[in-house]
């Protein structure tokens, strides 16, 4: 068997916050872990730049207890009053988040210098005013540099995103023209010698194209889709006639599951114009959906004939790789790396196959 990975490898980047805040999404259990991490490295920075010779262990168990009690708390409060910062603007909410950790960096610091036997530290008044400015210099810098990047890191979203959202417009409208032209020719040849069937194409064609013109932001059902499908291909078959077969085979289990629009569509037309029509005798579409890998990936597969004398065999086909690269961006775009398309050719099929992650259905993308 020949595969082809038309996936590039793509480093995923959370979108934008949803409520509009700067701040990550602090209840994630991803970037509690990173927080964790970087908690953890600073640590071993403050130990290597203060410790004594000999008590560079037992210096760093304490301030890794220290910072880890700082990072958790603050991540923590961060977390639930996330609601409540949200009404506020960026720089607002920034200022608060900054006195936030702050003041939550001075409680740690009482309690240690109260509750625990901290070597090197006396218990006078100028010890103890000594780590509390000592403590709060380090809070301020560390968490001016974290809130900052926090806002880079966000513009930086908003701005990919609004790109990938313009890419998803300029290749929604490329999709497919001469499907138009082939649409518009078979609706004019019926027009006189069967109007009924005519007046159904019309409106197979427009339901095709209000997905095409749809919010790119809105996820539909699979169901949906296969409807949209299932428009295009009645279309397709007033043109190729009985050449043309097609293989349903969806599990129950994944006709709610919500993924982008037009994204099983493209995968049929490209199976009806390289692979179906330049056969003569034609042949079936085998189109599936189901669950896979415990139950954690949606794969959708569609499979049409291939042999020599069709151009779809031909990895270097210009038609060919224009539709399966557009699809591609697509996917790149919304799912940024979560999602995969690959081709292959087996015993004279032509097999594409989508991998999108079950725990990405069904959110909207904005």
């Amino acid at each position: 068997m020949k595969r082809i990975d038309i996936k590039k490898s793509a480093q995923f980047t959370p979108p934008a916050p949803l409520d509009g805040l700067f701040l990550p999404d602090l209840c994630n259990i991803r970037i509690l872990l990173l927080v964790i991490v970087i908690a953890e490295m600073l640590s071993f920075i403050l130990t290597l730049a203060g410790s004594a010779p000999g008590q560079g262990w037992q210096d760093l168990g304490l301030i890794s207890l220290f910072v880890q009690w700082v990072a958790l708390i603050s991540v923590l409060f961060l977390c639930l009053s996330r609601p409540w910062l949200a009404k506020f603007d960026n720089q607002q909410a920034g200022i608060i988040s900054f006195f936030i950790i702050n003041l939550i960096t001075l409680l740690v610091t009482e309690v240690c210098f109260n509750y625990v036997v901290i070597p090197g530290i006396g218990q006078s008044t100028a010890a103890h005013i000594d780590l509390l400015l000592r403590n709060l210099g380090i809070s301020v810098i560390v968490s001016l540099l974290s809130l900052r990047y926090f806002y880079l890191q966000y513009q930086s979203s908003k701005s990919m995103l609004a790109e990938n959202t313009s890419r998803i417009e300029a290749l929604q409208a490329r999709i497919r023209p001469h499907f138009l032209f082939n649409s518009m020719n078979i609706i004019a040849s019926l027009t006189r010698s069967n109007p009924k069937l005519a007046e159904q194409a019309v409106e197979d064609l427009s339901q095709v194209f209000r997905a095409s013109l749809s919010d790119i932001k809105k996820q539909i059902s699979l169901q949906e889709e296969i409807s949209i499908c299932k428009s295009y291909l009645q279309i397709e078959t007033l043109r190729l006639g009985e050449r043309l077969k097609i293989n349903w085979q969806i599990s129950d289990e994944v006709k709610e599951d919500m993924i982008l629009p037009l994204l099983l569509q493209p995968l049929i037309e490209n199976a009806v114009i390289h692979g179906i029509e330049p056969l003569t005798e034609g042949g079936t579409i085998f189109i599936s959906a189901q669950r896979t890998d415990k139950n954690r990936l949606l794969e959708i597969r569609v499979i049409n004939p291939c042999d020599d004398t069709n151009d779809q065999c031909n990895s270097s086909s210009k038609g060919n790789q224009i539709a399966l690269n557009n699809i591609n961006q697509r996917l790149d775009a919304l799912y940024e790396g979560e999602s995969k398309l690959v081709v292959s050719k087996e015993r004279n099929q032509y097999i594409a196959t989508i991998s999108i992650p079950v725990y990405m259905l069904g959110e909207d993308e904005t």
